[in-house]
């Protein structure tokens, strides 16, 4: 090979390794600490009807669920012991749930990540929340005797609506925030994250949260199988201890399709046929669970195995300060509004003639914060 050819492989290879350099992802410093809080409550007066044995397994649960979310993160973003909080039955009544948010929020500082993983029964049901009736997702704290009135036991605090949980979030003040919550229909609270105008938000925040919901807000949140463990923390666990590489992002997708498909193919069994196949209320409740992430701003993609943050497009853009427009004297400030509102108007000089009212509201924060 003459000198010139060698000279022109060593160019080529040495441009390679600088494109690939150039197009590696940049590595932030890793979050100061990382806080796992994880919680769950399975109260003695939940049974399942003629059957003892499951249920002295969903009994169990709660701690099978917990100690494998522990060993998942532990595995995966080199948790310290320290920093890891755990809340089991007992522990995990209304009382002992407020009280963790605070001892979380005493030990997290500002730059720190924070996951918290919240597992218990639940459902969208009528409730109340700072005084006002509403339909929420209620997480059932952990109780030793079955509250007579659901709604009654949110006046109570003995239960918490969604909204409350939200509320105990926001206190938080961590740059990544990442909410995991194991409970049936639990999606049906996505509302109170989409359109969360917190204090948080208000005190100038510039973190990221993500919120992952393990069941759509008309499923049940399923065990596997052995009835040992719920099927999404089982699945999302593995996928955790046994990564070597990716992101929090991949990991979770796969354990929501794994979950989706498992339980399907759970409920096709011959053996279960009659009892979750036939019935299509009880298929379409008890069979197709098929978790799901609101995260906005890419948090969990951005962190990966082993426990740092990922640079992405957002750390660019996170202190980005929009241009403010001053509207003219003769604009109508609310006009924006109008498409939500109707025909209202704040009365300026050349306001646009009233709309008719749309028979069908979109959806949005129409309801008590």
């Amino acid at each position: 090979m003459s000198m010139s050819v060698i000279r022109s492989v060593v160019t080529a290879l040495g441009a390679a390794c600088v494109i690939a350099l150039a197009m590696a992802p940049a590595v932030l410093a890793a979050p100061k600490k990382t806080h796992l809080l994880a919680m769950g409550g399975c109260p003695p007066w939940k049974v399942i009807e003629g059957d003892p044995e499951a249920t002295r397994q969903m009994k169990e649960s709660c701690q099978n669920d917990v100690n494998a979310i522990v060993a998942g993160f532990k595995k995966a973003l080199a948790l310290d012991d320290a920093n890891i909080m755990t809340r089991v039955d007992e522990q995990a009544t209304a009382q002992g749930v407020r009280k963790a948010f605070v001892e979380l929020d005493e030990r997290e500082k500002s730059g720190d990540r924070v996951i918290i993983y919240m597992n218990f029964h639940g459902g969208n049901i009528d409730a109340n929340y700072n005084g006002y009736d509403i339909e929420d997702e209620v997480l059932a704290m952990y109780t030793a005797v079955e509250p007579k009135d659901f709604r009654q036991a949110t006046i109570n605090g003995d239960w918490l609506t969604m909204k409350a949980v939200r509320d105990l979030t926001n206190e938080i003040e961590a740059e990544e925030i990442v909410l995991i919550f194991e409970v049936c229909e639990v999606a049906a609270g996505y509302k109170n994250f989409r359109y969360n105008f917190s204090r948080r938000n208000q005190r100038d925040w510039k973190g990221r949260e993500a919120v992952i919901f393990t069941s759509r807000g008309d499923q049940a949140a399923t065990f596997n199988e052995d009835g040992t463990l719920a099927l999404f923390t089982e699945l999302f666990s593995k996928g955790l201890e046994t990564a070597k590489s990716g992101n929090l992002r991949d990991i979770f997708e796969q354990a929501a399709i794994d979950t989706h498909r498992s339980r399907r193919a759970t409920c096709m069994k011959e053996e279960n046929l009659e009892n979750l196949f036939d019935n299509r209320w009880v298929y379409l409740d008890a069979c197709t669970q098929l978790p799901s992430a609101f995260d906005p701003y890419g948090l969990l993609d951005d962190i990966h195995v082993g426990g740092d943050t990922i640079a992405s497009r957002w750390h660019d853009l996170k202190d980005r300060k929009p241009p403010q427009k001053t509207p003219a004297r003769e604009e109508d400030p609310f006009a924006w509004a109008k498409d939500y509102m109707g025909g209202q108007t704040s009365g300026a000089v050349n306001a646009a003639p009233p709309m008719q009212m749309p028979t069908m509201q979109p959806a949005g924060p129409y309801y008590p914060y």
